[in-house]
C-alpha cells in the first residue's frame, strides 16, 4: 500500500512540476512581449521609420505586376519523370534571368523571356494508386517511401509565371519545342513517325488489295456465276458485302492511325493552353503586410541594439 501512495506521489510531484513550468513560461513570454512593447514605445519614431522605410521597399520590387498561367501536359510515350527533368532548368533560367538560354531553347525572342518570372512543373500523385490524380504536388513533400500512394507517370502541372500577359499565348508552342527538340525525345519521335508511316502504307497496300479483289470478283466471278442457279448468285452478294466489311474496317484503321500520326506522334500533347489569372500573384495589399512586419523586427533588433550596446560591448570584449 505504501509503495502506491509513493507511486502516486511521484506522479503527483511530475504533474506539478509540468504545470509550474508551463506557468513559468507563459509568464516568461508575456514578460518577454512586455518588453518589445516597451522598446517599441520608447523608440516609437524609429520604429515608424523602418516600417515606412520597408513598406516603400515593398512597393519598389513589387512594382511589376507578375500574372501566373497553369496547364496540364498529357504524356502518351514518356514518363513524367523525364520530362520534369527536361523542364526543371527553366525554373532557374528564368529566376536568375538567364534571358539568353531562355531564348535559344523556347524559341522565343529576348523581349518575351524578359517578361518571364518563373516557370516549373509539378507532379500529380495518385493517392489510392488506382491510376487517377489526386491532388497537385506544388509543395515538392511527396514521401516516394510511401507505398501508400505514387506519382502520376502520364501527366504533369506546368505553371508560368509572367509580367507581360501577352506571352502566356506563346508559352504552349515555345514549350512543344524545348521537347521536340531534346535530343532523345526526337530521336523517338522520328523513329514513332517512321513506324506509323510504315503501319499506315500497309494498311493502304492492304485496302488497294482487298479494293482490287472487291472489283475482280464484282466484274469477273459475277458474270460466270450468274448463269448458274439462284443459290450461286445469293452466295456471290454474300462474298461482296464480306468484302465490304473488311474495306471499311482497314478505313478505319488507317484512320486512327493518321490521327495517332497527326496528334500523338510527338509523345506528349497539351491538354489547353496556359489559362492565366487576371489578378497578379504580387498583389500590393498582399506584400505591404508582410514588408511592414519585417520593418518592425528590423527596428526592434535595431533599437534592442542600441538600448544595450554597452552590455554587447562588454560581452564581445570579455575575455573567454
Amino acid at each position: 500500500m505504501g509503495i502506491q501512495e509513493n507511486q502516486d506521489l511521484d506522479l503527483l510531484d511530475v504533474l506539478k512540476g509540468i504545470g509550474n513550468a508551463i506557468v513559468k513560461g507563459f509568464m516568461a513570454l508575456l514578460r518577454a512581449f512586455g518588453w518589445v512593447f516597451r522598446l517599441i514605445f520608447e523608440y516609437k519614431y524609429v520604429c515608424i521609420a523602418c516600417m515606412v522605410l520597408f513598406g516603400i521597399l515593398g512597393f519598389y520590387l513589387n512594382k511589376k505586376r507578375v500574372f501566373r498561367a497553369e496547364t496540364d501536359l498529357k504524356l502518351n510515350s514518356y514518363s513524367s519523370y523525364f520530362v520534369k527533368d527536361i523542364l526543371d532548368p527553366l525554373h532557374l533560367q528564368s529566376i536568375s534571368r538567364d534571358t539568353i538560354n531562355l531564348s535559344s531553347e523556347l524559341n522565343l525572342s529576348h523581349k518575351d523571356v524578359g517578361t518571364l518570372a518563373d516557370i516549373k512543373s509539378f507532379f500529380y500523385i495518385d493517392v489510392q494508386n488506382n491510376g487517377t490524380p489526386d491532388y497537385i504536388d506544388y509543395q515538392g513533400k511527396f514521401d516516394a517511401n510511401d507505398t501508400s500512394m505514387s506519382i502520376l507517370p502520364w501527366r504533369l502541372r506546368v505553371r508560368v509565371e509572367c509580367t507581360d500577359t501577352s506571352v502566356f499565348s506563346k508559352m504552349t508552342e515555345a514549350i512543344s519545342f524545348l521537347l521536340t527538340n531534346n535530343e532523345q525525345i526526337k530521336k523517338e519521335n522520328e523513329l514513332r513517325a517512321a513506324q506509323l508511316d510504315e503501319r499506315i502504307a500497309f494498311v493502304d497496300r492492304e485496302i488497294q488489295l482487298l479494293d482490287s479483289l472487291r472489283r475482280k470478283e464484282y466484274f469477273q466471278k459475277k458474270r460466270e456465276l450468274s448463269v448458274s442457279m439462284d443459290k450461286a448468285i445469293l452466295l456471290n452478294e454474300r462474298e461482296m458485302k464480306l468484302f465490304h466489311a473488311d474495306l471499311l474496317d482497314l478505313n478505319k484503321v488507317k484512320q486512327e492511325m493518321e490521327w495517332e500520326r497527326n496528334f500523338y506522334s510527338q509523345g506528349f500533347i497539351f491538354e489547353n493552353d496556359f489559362n492565366f489569372d487576371p489578378r497578379p500573384i504580387n498583389r500590393k495589399m498582399k506584400y505591404l503586410p508582410k514588408f511592414l512586419l519585417l520593418g518592425l523586427l528590423f527596428s526592434v533588433v535595431i533599437c534592442g541594439g542600441w538600448k544595450f550596446k554597452q552590455e554587447i560591448n562588454n560581452y564581445l570584449n570579455r575575455q573567454v
